[in-house]
């Protein structure tokens, strides 16, 4: 996975709540503005700038932007996730990688993750559980129902 598939990742399962309730996914602008505006490190970092990143024109961010953006996502990254740090932005990529990617692309895997993300282990025991029952069913794979 490159730094811009990995960012775009970021971007699509980072959430905020906008005025009206609704979880929307920041804007490439949001993210520069909080990047910069963050007193913990010395990065400034332009829309622009970020927009090339996340389409893969610039491949090679300075070690202060790396660790501003992921200082962001860190720090706003849903409950029960792992840390995001500069080493996980460049890594190479791991085998479930591909898998990870195709899954999260599916919209109704990304909102089943993200309101598991919002629940209590407790919780997403129990939903695990309820996932291993329909797949003994034989109803897991039977597709979408409309």
């Amino acid at each position: 996975m490159s730094l811009a598939e990995r960012v775009n990742l970021l971007f699509a399962v980072t959430r905020r709540t906008d005025g009206h309730g609704r979880q929307r996914e920041y804007s490439t602008a949001e993210v520069a503005k909080a990047v910069t505006i963050d007193p913990s490190h010395p990065t400034t970092l332009s829309r622009s700038y970020l927009a090339m990143l996340r389409n893969g024109s610039h491949t090679n961010p300075t070690l202060n932007v790396l660790e501003g953006l992921a200082k962001f996502f860190d720090d706003h990254r849903p409950p029960g996730t792992p840390p995001i740090t500069v080493q996980w932005l460049v890594a190479q990529e791991a085998p479930g990688d591909e898998l990870l990617r195709r899954r999260l692309a599916d919209h109704e895997v990304q909102a089943i993750a993200m309101r598991a993300g919002a629940m209590t282990p407790t919780m997403r025991k129990q939903l695990l559980k309820m996932i291993a029952i329909l797949d003994q069913n034989g109803t897991a794979d039977s597709g979408p129902e409309d």
